[in-house]
């Protein structure tokens, strides 16, 4: 009994130990990234409004109304905080929730059990960054300084005037980018990786990972940038609209699907397929990035902490 409850001890030990390591690689990412992303949430709420604006002509709006230091401040901190908790969370859930689910570590698995996995260990990351993203995208797209750059202006503003289902609007966009980007990056980690390592030469190992890490991360691009153009479109859309406290139901749920299917369709008639993809080179740059990132740096800090 002794022996097994050591082990018990000993493999939970183990789990926990990956949080440290997973936590620095998961900031170092979001601290690195953050130009990228808001960008990124610049073109796509652009989605909306049914003209595509270029890139220079988004840059000097956002200057015009934030200055130079907008780049590197404005939504940083709820960016900061989603960004390194739903990182942490996905890369520290997911091999719990492999083993869980067939009883063998995913690195026996294939890319299907990869996947359902990797989906179902999104779902508790997607319902809790929401109200995060709310705040995120109402400070980055804050043209006339309301908030003043204040994340908890921002949440007390929303729940002031639309109550707590106000922190969740657009949460079904939120939650299928979250589940589409994890599914699709896990599943097609190791196959880039191999790719990588027949392409680069053995000596450049971090070369490799950076690759990998970055061809996963571009691919759960591919799947995820539509929902997140709509999600973007949508929040942006019923943030500018009159407030109002919406109680909540089931129907509000299934309403929230609606609303996310008819953005969807009224950016394609508008657009075609491409409207769907507004944004998709910074897109692609940030999670391709990210990937990249966290496959590089999280190992690089498991070693140096001595973390297997």
């Amino acid at each position: 009994f002794f022996s097994i409850w050591s082990l018990h001890m000993a493999q939970k030990q183990s789990v926990w130990a990956t949080l440290p390591p997973i936590t620095a690689g998961a900031l170092g990412t979001a601290t690195l990234m953050y130009p990228v992303d808001l960008m990124r949430a610049l073109k796509m709420s652009a989605a909306a409004d049914g003209v595509q604006k270029g890139t220079v002509e988004l840059i000097k709006d956002f200057h015009a109304r934030h200055g130079l230091k907008g780049f590197a401040t404005q939504g940083v901190i709820p960016e900061m905080m989603r960004a390194t908790y739903m990182r942490v969370l996905k890369f520290f859930l997911f091999p719990i929730t492999h083993q869980a689910i067939y009883g063998y570590p995913e690195t026996k698995g294939n890319g299907l059990t990869k996947a359902i996995a990797a989906g179902v260990c999104s779902l508790p990351e997607g319902f809790t960054i929401q109200p995060l993203e709310v705040a995120k995208i109402s400070l980055q797209l804050d043209k006339e300084k309301k908030f003043n750059n204040n994340m908890s202006a921002v949440m007390k503003h929303v729940m002031n005037t639309r109550g707590v289902t106000g922190l969740y609007v657009g949460y079904f966009g939120v939650q299928y980018r979250q589940t589409s980007w994890t599914a699709a990056y896990f599943a097609s980690l190791k196959f880039f990786s191999e790719q990588s390592k027949v392409l680069i030469p053995e000596d450049y190992k971090k070369l490799q990972n950076l690759a990998g890490g970055f061809l996963a991360g571009m691919f759960g691009a591919i799947f995820n940038t539509p929902g997140d153009v709509i999600r973007s479109s949508l929040q942006k859309r019923i943030l500018a609209e009159p407030s109002g406290h919406v109680p909540f139901s089931v129907g509000l749920c299934a309403s929230g699907a609606k609303d996310f299917l008819t953005m969807g369709g009224e950016i394609l008639s508008k657009q075609g397929v491409g409207g769907l993809y507004f944004g998709f080179g910074f897109k692609a740059m940030h999670l391709g990035g990210s990937g990249a990132l966290l496959a590089t740096l999280i190992p690089i800090f498991k070693n140096m902490m001595g973390v297997n």
